[in-house]
């Protein structure tokens, strides 16, 4: 840049010196002010003073040269500085220029979505409380002993609609506990006979607080009663070893499936509730004689009991086997009397029940029994039985009528809504039952043939329901049939029976007494609590569903 600007300067320069060695020569006039040439004023002045003008001329004309090369080397010197100081601004504009690009093309990608939150992993956190699935949230049925529950007040029948404000069933009340760690306290909203109520509930940790209980136990001065380890079934003849649980005291005592339980210490028993009785008197590690019998064998056994598994030990055992009675011998002239019959074996039809509405539910089928051999299905409600209705345990034991093994039985039970005629023969308890040859076809249909409006009474009305009572006298709907009157009317499950008509239900056995003399087509008023709510639903009763059986 420093070269362009003096190609230009230079010129100028010289140009000055030019015009002023050709104005110095002119500049000399005669003393009468007229021009005189350079040969004459050489002339006049003589040589040296020409010679003097000359030198002062070039001395002047060196003196500006000087003079303009320093000027023109400092106005080139700012103009350099100044054009530096431009470079260095629009380099620092250029990088600010750049940057700013770099930040609209980064605005211009849309931002990443923010990453999920990843679900909470369930703690070990526990509550302390069993439940059903109400229509309004979770009923409990039973409190854990100790439990944060059983600390905040809970109780059975309590029913738990949320969960630290957020509503919950019996389905969604573990998930909504177990978000939370141990430790962590919680506000549990619930119903308690119709009143709302809450609870402050410290939550713990689940292997924690089972195994302090455990702990807690075996610290007792006073050891549990023992445990046998035996589901035990009550029938006529007292009661019989229906399942043996490995590891238990009834395991150690050599118990197996079918022996009857007739004494205990000494004791005869006959009832579960004798048994219970005498078990509870028992202290984990004390001695205990049982008394057993297996067919024709007699067995007298000790063991030490234990509540806990693994336990027990055993201390003896002996067996005894009945022996046939020695026949006296005859007078020679006397015929030798007959051999005594053995006693016929009683009947067994091997089914464990409870009741509900219109009979006995099946809950237990014993393999190998009658039961089991001619088709009889858990979850099938056995109405008659050799014509009698069994509306309890006590009436099957009477329409059976002692039967012996061998006798004939006819059982009218409901399945699915259809009802079910089997003829079948009883066996003896543990012996196995033969199916039918040819087993009984599945119910089909009924075609209900045309009636008379008046023989429409003479058909028991039913709701189609099938309910429970708690320990506290309720009644609570457990299931609802479909298509029967009761789903009909609205009613669901997990609803309470307040009243049937104008009378107070608080019993099963309330319900069922109020129903038994009604007919299908009457209409019945039903007053239910459904959470916090209470409300009357009129009923119309119909008759045994029969849509045909379901496998």
């Amino acid at each position: 840049m420093t070269s362009v600007r003096t190609q230009y300067l230079l010129p100028a320069c010289i140009c000055v010196l030019i015009c002023a060695q050709v104005i110095a020569p002119v500049a000399l006039a005669d003393n009468n002010g007229f021009q005189q040439s350079p040969t004459a004023a050489g002339t006049a002045l003589g040589e040296d003073a020409t010679r003097e003008i000359v030198k002062i001329i070039e001395q002047k004309h060196k003196e500006l040269v000087e003079s303009i090369t320093k000027m023109m080397n400092e106005k080139t010197a700012a103009l350099e500085k100044s054009l530096a100081e431009k470079d260095k601004r629009i380099a620092g504009l250029e990088k600010e220029v750049g940057r700013l690009k770099k930040e609209l093309a980064a605005a211009a990608k849309p931002p990443a979505p923010p990453k999920p939150k990843p679900e909470p992993k369930p703690t070990n956190a526990f509550l302390g409380v069993g439940h059903i699935d109400n229509e309004a949230g979770a009923m409990v049925t039973t409190v854990h002993p100790g439990s944060p529950a059983a600390v905040a007040g809970m109780k059975e029948n309590d029913l738990i609609v949320a969960v630290n404000g957020k509503k919950v069933n019996s389905e969604s009340l573990g998930g909504a506990v177990t978000v939370h760690a141990p430790g962590t306290t919680i506000t549990l909203d619930y119903m308690r006979g119709g009143k709302k109520a809450k609870a402050e509930v410290k939550l713990v940790d689940r292997d924690a607080f089972f195994a302090a209980r455990s702990r807690k136990d075996s610290a007792e001065k006073e050891p549990g009663h023992i445990v046998l380890g035996i589901t035990v079934e009550e029938d006529d003849e007292g009661l019989f070893a229906f399942q043996v649980e490995d590891g238990f005291t009834g395991k150690t005592a050599g118990v197996q499936k079918g022996d009857r339980i007739t004494g205990v210490n000494g004791k005869a028993v006959k009832t579960l509730d004798e048994l219970e009785a005498l078990l509870k008197k028992i202290r984990s590690g004390q001695e205990v004689a049982l008394r057993l019998v297996r067919g024709e064998e007699t067995i007298d056994v000790v063991v030490v009991g234990s509540s806990d598994k693994g336990g027990a030990k055993l201390v003896s055992s002996k067996s005894t086997k009945a022996e046939a009675k020695p026949v006296k011998p005859a007078p020679e002239k006397k015929k030798d009397p007959p051999p005594e019959k053995k006693p016929e074996p009683a009947g067994f039809l091997g089914v464990g029940v409870g009741p509900v509405e219109g009979g006995l539910e099946v809950e237990i089928v014993v393999p190998d029994s009658a039961a089991a051999a001619y088709g009889i299905k858990v979850g099938d409600v056995i109405k008659q039985v050799n014509g009698k209705n069994t509306t309890s345990i006590e009436e099957l034991r009477a329409a059976l009528g002692g039967a012996l093994a061998g006798a004939g039985a006819k059982v009218l039970l409901r399945r699915n809504g259809a009802d079910v005629t089997l003829n079948l023969v009883l066996g003896a308890r543990g012996q196995k039952v033969e199916a039918p040859k040819s087993a009984p076809a599945a119910p089909k249909p009924k075609e209900k043939p045309p009636e008379k409006p008046e023989k429409k009474s003479e058909v028991k009305g039913t709701l189609g329901i099938h309910a429970r009572q708690t320990a506290e006298g309720q009644v609570v709907i457990t299931k609802v049939i479909p298509g029967a009157a009761a789903e009909k009317a609205g009613i669901k499950a997990g609803d309470l029976v307040l009243k049937l008509g104008n009378k107070e239900v608080a019993s099963l056995k309330d319900l069922q007494d109020g129903l038994g003399p009604l007919h299908a087509g009457e209409s019945i008023n039903l007053k239910i609590r459904r959470g916090d709510e209470e409300k009357d639903v009129k009923v119309t009763l119909g008759e045994p569903l029969s849509t045909g059986d379901e496998d």
